[in-house]
């Protein structure tokens, strides 16, 4: 196995995260989304993760009521989130979110902190960095480096 076989969440996850309080309403939480170009908003609760929203929640439950957009975090946040801790190996950040059907996994602390996130895209970018490996082609590393 090679050693970037063996890395954590915390080598690859994005920790600039965008998260609101239970309180706001949806629809801030899809402006933030359009905002920030973002696919998920974490519902922080005095810096814990309360709950986490995302488009396809959105887009899901808006056919139903558009009424939805206006509800608080509070009652559209999914709970309970499947996270993991920034030691967790990517190997089963990867299980967890193929058993989950989940694209987005939020990363947290043991004190239940939110200290980043980890996406799809995340692990796409990690899977052709050791497909490469030892020689990634300067393409590929641009390629890497720009989507990040």
């Amino acid at each position: 196995m090679s050693k970037r076989a063996q890395d954590t969440v915390k080598s690859l996850m994005s920790r600039k995260v965008f998260g609101l309080p239970p309180s706001k309403r949806t629809i801030e939480a899809l402006n933030l989304m359009i905002k920030k170009d973002i696919g998920s908003v974490p519902v922080l609760q005095s810096g814990k993760l309360y709950g986490i929203i995302t488009e396809r929640d959105i887009v899901r439950e808006i056919t139903a009521s558009f009424d939805y957009l206006n509800h608080p975090l509070s009652k559209t946040a999914k709970k309970p989130v499947v996270t993991v801790t920034p030691e967790t190996e990517i190997w089963e950040a990867f299980t967890l979110m193929l058993k989950n059907k989940i694209r987005r996994l939020p990363v947290v602390t043991k004190g239940g902190k939110l200290a980043g996130i980890v996406t799809e895209r995340d692990l796409f970018k990690w899977v052709v960095a050791v497909a490469y490996e030892p020689e990634i082609p300067e393409e590929i590393k641009k390629l890497i480096k720009g989507n990040s």
